[in-house]
């Protein structure tokens, strides 16, 4: 079976959505004109919210740079304060889809959103490294994990079937979007007036998150009981899970280290990167939806995570010239390989299980996020050029476990045609 076959043979079914509160058709049905176009209303708010939370968290980018400018962290302590984040999105994964599922998704998200502006003004209050700033980046890790898994859920419950990669990747591309702009305000900001403000610029975004989340349409909370039991994990899914881990991985690694290698280099800002990054990105998932559609969601992640393990290794020479050029080349990627991963993991499950997968899905890549802890202390001992290449090499070899599909297809078939 070809990705393209695997998008052919989603949901036949009927599915009870609750986020709309209402029974959305499935592709068979869909020669009927659906009554309202799912690119509206709710989905647009929904997006909005994604902005938010995108310019909130992605403020916090920047901590990397405020932990080596401010108090000479070595990189396995930036490790620390960095992992320690994603090692709260992981311990939540067993219970946060039975959370979300009776919780409801838009008061999940507008929970998260006020967790996470608490925690960020608190950060602001914070001036030294020690217990406090760690308890904080758990809060942020909790509050992110739960607007991840209900973000993920209610865009499977928004979009119809056939439009759900293109819906991921609009999901996506919203908050995304924060991760230049954050960036670019806030580091002349921290620059001139102190990190201080950074934090609470981070806070307000994420309250004006939670305000827009009290739109969004309630979901009844019994709906979601089925997924109270343990969730059904497609064999397929489980070579895709294991990749969104090493994908993951890659992803923070350069989030974490960038800046105190782009710093070594004698480079004193990094908005430049982020900007490049986000433009690229954004251009791909708006723009190269038919390339992607005519490769295939597989072919697309197997590619993508040999180009992504090469930029990311490529990072290791960045300097003063290189650094908006490796910034482009990662966001190009990087827009193509994860909307891709997420809608492969996704495609053909039962709408009760979708939260808990969301929130397996977004565990998985917070695992990855764990290894910033063991390649902080490598870099202390063997710096971090060799954290860059190491990891840009994990990240490409990874890409041999989407290969061989759980059909049993060997790689030149998935390959074929390409």
């Amino acid at each position: 079976m070809y990705a393209s076959d695997e998008e052919d043979s989603i949901d036949d079914r009927q599915r009870w959505s609750p986020a709309t509160q209402a029974t959305l058709s499935g592709r068979k049905a869909s020669a009927t004109p659906a009554p309202t176009r799912w690119f509206a209303g709710p989905f647009v708010r929904l997006l909005a919210t994604n902005m938010a939370f995108g310019f909130s968290n992605s403020c916090f980018y920047l901590l990397p740079k405020y932990l080596t400018v401010s108090y000479a962290a070595t990189p396995g302590k930036v490790g620390a304060v960095m992992g320690i984040f994603g090692l709260t999105c992981v311990l939540v994964v067993p219970w946060l889809g039975r959370a979300v599922s009776g919780l409801g998704l838009a008061r999940t998200l507008l929970f998260a959103q006020m967790l996470m502006a608490a925690s960020s003004f608190a950060f602001a209050l914070v001036h030294e490294m020690g217990p406090a700033m760690l308890v904080l980046r758990v809060l942020q890790g909790l509050a992110t994990a739960g607007v991840l898994t209900a973000g993920v859920a209610m865009v499977c419950e928004l979009a119809p079937p056939h439009k759900l990669g293109q819906a991921m990747g609009l999901a996506g591309a919203a908050s995304l979007i924060m991760n230049a702009i954050a960036p670019a305000v806030a580091e002349p900001i921290g620059a001139r007036y102190g990190f201080a403000w950074v934090f609470a610029l981070s806070g307000l975004a994420a309250m004006l998150g939670g305000l827009v989340a009290r739109k969004l349409p309630a979901s009844d909370a019994s709906a979601g009981q089925g997924s109270n039991r343990a969730v059904f994990l497609p064999r397929r899914a489980r070579p895709i899970l294991s990749v969104l881990g090493f994908s993951g991985a890659g992803f923070y690694v350069v989030i974490t280290f960038l800046a105190p290698l782009a710093l070594s280099r004698g480079v004193g800002a990094v908005r430049g990167f982020f900007v490049a990054y986000t433009v690229a990105a954004l251009a791909i998932r708006l723009l190269g939806g038919a390339f992607t559609d005519r490769l295939g969601l597989r072919r697309t992640a197997i590619f993508g995570m040999l180009a992504y393990g090469a930029f990311i290794a490529a990072i290791a020479a960045i300097g003063p010239r290189s650094i908006v050029l490796l910034g482009l080349g990662f966001g190009f990627v990087h827009g193509a390989l994860f909307p891709a991963l997420m809608a492969l993991v996704f495609l053909g499950t039962e709408p009760a299980e979708r939260a808990q997968l969301a929130s397996l899905a977004n565990g998985v890549m917070n695992l990855g996020m764990l290894s910033v802890l063991g390649f902080g202390q490598l870099a202390n001992h063997f710096g971090l050029v060799l954290v860059f290449l190491a990891t840009g090499i994990l990240v490409a070899v990874s890409s041999l476990l989407l290969t061989r599909n759980p059909l049993g297809e060997s790689a030149s078939s998935v390959l074929h045609e390409v």
